[in-house]
Parts: structure tokens; C-alpha cells; sequence
């Protein structure tokens, strides 16, 4: 939390050198207002490494990417990935809150809220993809539904 920015939008360019700051090994570029930014994160020591990217422009919410491995798989039984905007043309993008609803705002660090969650959100897939059931939250069910083997 940065007290003295607290009901101020922190622009791309101080979201950029703030995840900089914290997150050193990420790269990305600020080009026409619009913050890119690419960070790789393991989230548990049996996990594999993913690669977030997030775009940011002042008066629109950030977007948070999958970009690697691409694509992601699914849990056996589903059809989509949970919490996700469902994009034709193979975007990993991720819902990390319900938008319109204040859980992230404009004067809020992307590095403590939409970094963090898209780290958990890497997390509760994994559990996912092996159990089929969705342990992260959010709205919605996106419990996978396993075929029943038929045994005759």
C-alpha cells in the first residue's frame, strides 16, 4: 500500500517502475500511455514456470495474460479454462475479479493485487487441471466433469 496514493490512479508509468521495483528479473515497455509488462512465476516448488504479461492504460482495467506455456491444458471432462475470458482466438486471459464491483481500483498497486492473484490464479489451475475441481473462488462453478468409465 502506498498511504499517499490512496484514492489517486497510480499511472502506467508508476505501475511500471513499481513492478520493476519489486519484481526485478520482469521486463516490458511503455508505449502511447499503455504499460506492457512481463514477469515469470513458479507458484509452489512442484509447480511449473508461467509467463504473465499485463497491460495497463490509464482509465481502463489491467489485463492479465498466460502467455506461456500456451496453450494451457485442461482438467479432463472440461471444455474451458475457469475464470477466464472466453476469446476465439486463443488468448489466456485471466478474470482475477469481478469487474465494476471496487475489488480493484484504479489507485490500487498492480504489483500487490493483479501480480498476486494471477499467481494464485496459476496455483488453484494446477489443482485444477489434476482434480478437476476449482478451489480458487470467484463466481461460478467450474468444477470439470469427469466422463464416468463405463464398465460392462
Amino acid at each position: 500500500r502506498i498511504p499517499f496514493m490512496e484514492n489517486k490512479a497510480i499511472t502506467p508509468i508508476q505501475q511500471f517502475g513499481i513492478l520493476r521495483h519489486e519484481f526485478p528479473e520482469s521486463l516490458g515497455t511503455i508505449q502511447c500511455g499503455t504499460m506492457t509488462w512481463f514477469g515469470e512465476f513458479t507458484p509452489s516448488a512442484l509447480s511449473d514456470t508461467y509467463k504473465l504479461k499485463i497491460t495497463y492504460k490509464l482509465g481502463q482495467a489491467p489485463k492479465a495474460f498466460i502467455i506461456s506455456p500456451k496453450p494451457l491444458q485442461l482438467a479432463e471432462g472440461a471444455k474451458r479454462l475457469p475464470h477466464t475470458y472466453n476469446y476465439s482466438n486463443g488468448k489466456q486471459q485471466l478474470c482475477l475479479y469481478l469487474p465494476g464491483t471496487g475489488e480493484w481500483r484504479p489507485s490500487m498497486v498492480i504489483a500487490q493485487t493483479i501480480v498476486h492473484w494471477a499467481v494464485q490464479w496459476m496455483y488453484y489451475y494446477e489443482i485444477w487441471v489434476s482434480t478437476g475441481k476449482w478451489m480458487g473462488g470467484g463466481h461460478g462453478n467450474w468444477d470439470a466433469e469427469k466422463q464416468e468409465d463405463n464398465i460392462s
